[in-house]
């Protein structure tokens, strides 16, 4: 038997190598089993240019390509109508077409980072299952959708194995603090500064959120087992964005200066996601509770 040691480490190529979620997955999969290649649209600083990935000679069946780049957020889609189709999809056309040319066998495996809120829309009553139709109602998730529908195409005419993982609200790492997104880490980063945090709405909005330790595991388990097909990456429960906010408040210690502006008409009021396909395929399940998670990350915060 081969000793652990001794096996060639798998490569996982992770595309928007910049971002702080990439960082995250780079952070937790450099260990000896794998070897991790951040891949961004400008190379240097320890960065491969993106265009390599399109080299055939550069990827290998063993490979695991991790899809994260995007050009776009939810907010940023909103106000640049387009931009998904000038940037996105076309390069994931091009990665596509690389991988598809290869033989059956010798292809990568290929995971796409979607969005579980954006692509399904408000849920139906009951949290939103994979089969469900989907109702997009901003230019991201009808983006992200349409790329799902490209991967979902290549794969069946080509054969790449693909996983689409549509991932709810991970929470728990740092955000920069200018980011349009993750309400966690505002407000958490408010109550610690004694800042006033801007709100979307009255606070009745239902959002799904994993804790970050609960969404890697989740991502031990898809790469460990070649796990392909679409499946949801949530915590399976929703929480009123005003319960998120008590929680900060009961774990900073802090009553939060809060300031509501209208919610946008693509901001889902309503997102609930089901985990089950995920938790039946790997018998994953999440063991961070909501309010464990914000105790935590409160913490970190403010123990740093």
């Amino acid at each position: 038997m081969t000793s652990p040691s001794l096996r060639p480490q798998q490569r996982l190529l992770v595309t928007g190598g910049r971002g702080r979620l990439a960082a995250l997955i780079a952070d937790h999969f450099r260990t000896p089993r794998f070897k991790v290649e951040l891949y961004s649209r400008h190379g240097g600083d320890g960065f491969h240019p993106l265009n390599d990935l399109l080299e055939p000679s550069q990827v290998t069946a063993g490979d695991v390509i991790l899809h994260l780049a995007w050009s776009t957020l939810p907010a940023t889609s909103q106000q640049h109508p387009g931009s998904e189709e000038q940037y996105d999809l076309p390069l994931l056309k091009r990665l596509l077409a690389t991988f598809g040319q290869r033989p059956a066998g010798e292809q990568p495996h290929f995971m796409f980072f979607s969005s579980g809120g954006a692509v399904y829309g408000n849920a139906p009553g009951r949290p939103s299952r994979e089969d469900d139709p989907c109702h997009p109602l901003g230019h991201y998730g009808r983006a992200k959708l349409a790329a799902e529908a490209l991967i979902t195409q290549d794969a069946s005419q080509h054969g790449l194995p693909a996983t689409i993982l549509r991932i709810s609200n991970p929470y728990g790492y740092p955000v920069p603090p200018g980011r349009a997104q993750g309400i966690i880490s505002h407000a958490i980063r408010a109550a610690a500064e004694g800042r006033t945090l801007p709100l979307w709405g009255d606070g009745s909005a239902r959002k799904d959120f994993i804790y970050y330790t609960d969404f890697l595991s989740a991502l031990d388990e898809v790469i460990g087992r070649r796990l392909t097909g679409t499946y949801n990456l949530a915590a399976g429960e929703s929480h009123s964005i005003s319960d998120i906010l008590s929680m900060v408040e009961h774990h900073t210690e802090t009553k939060l200066s809060r300031h509501a502006g209208p919610a946008p008409d693509w901001d889902v009021k309503d997102s609930r996601i089901a985990n089950d396909r995920l938790v039946a395929a790997t018998g994953w399940a999440p063991q961070v509770a909501i309010n464990e998670g914000i105790r935590r990350s409160a913490a970190g915060f403010l123990n740093h």
